[in-house]
């Protein structure tokens, strides 16, 4: 079976830690860090501390989008601790913080824009259904907030998370083709705001960004790829709200 990202003597976690690690990340960022800081923006407006403010607060999208912001940033020590808690692990090698040609990356997002433009023809031809996630995000009261939570956090956490860490976990365990798939899987389905037909868009957007990740053996390529396709998509909602 292939395998791209051989170096010698770069230390990874096998697939079943790699796992361990991702679960822990979500239990402390999706639910630890979003319910403290939930119950801190229902403290500064001065809202009752309970489970009805919690409920009411998770419908405000708005609200949500800085929640998810603040969040990220905040994920970033995990996520180094993610790291370097396997013995003999770098950085640069564990996550492919390399350094890549700005033309290939132009080319990968030529195709990445490609690629979303043909999933968005099969979807209208079928007549498949969308769901109104983008829509309330046009509801949202600041633009700065939006484009640097959507465009530019969430392309470099997600990034960091699904084709850094679990790549890399997967790869050493799998190989590489079963890493992308797996990878861009568990990518679909953690976009569970989407409807399942869109979650297929979400799957080959996965796939293409970990192939992406797999050829040029650097983060930056599906971090800028993932960067442009949330950017236009922002731009599109921004347009049209």
């Amino acid at each position: 079976m292939t395998r791209y990202n051989t170096k010698a003597g770069t230390a990874r976690w096998g697939f079943w830690m790699t796992c361990v690690w991702f679960l822990v990340y979500l239990l402390i960022t999706q639910a630890l860090l979003s319910a403290v800081v939930l119950l801190g923006f229902a403290w500064q407006a001065d809202l009752p501390l309970s489970i009805a403010t919690v409920r009411h607060l998770a419908d405000d999208t708005q609200l949500l989008i800085q929640i998810s912001l603040v969040v990220n940033l905040l994920s970033l020590p995990l996520i180094a601790l993610m790291v370097f808690s396997k013995k003999g692990s770098s950085w640069r090698d564990y996550m492919a913080w390399r350094r890549v040609s700005i033309w290939r990356v132009i080319g990968w997002c030529m195709l990445c824009l490609f690629t979303v433009y043909l999933t968005g023809v099969v979807h209208q031809l079928l007549g498949w259904p969308e769901s109104d996630f983008m829509a309330k995000m046009a509801l949202v009261g600041s633009p700065v907030v939006l484009i640097l939570t959507v465009a530019v956090a969430a392309p470099i956490f997600e990034e960091l998370v699904f084709r850094g860490f679990m790549y890399s976990g997967f790869e050493r365990s799998l190989g590489a083709i079963p890493a992308v798939l797996l990878t861009s899987a568990i990518f679909a389905m953690m976009h569970f705001q989407y409807n399942h037909y869109e979650l297929l868009h979400i799957f080959v957007l996965g796939l293409v960004l970990a192939w992406a990740r797999m050829r040029t053996q650097s983060l930056w390529t599906p971090i800028a790829m993932h960067a442009v396709n949330n950017g236009l998509a922002i731009a599109a909602v921004l347009a049209t709200s």
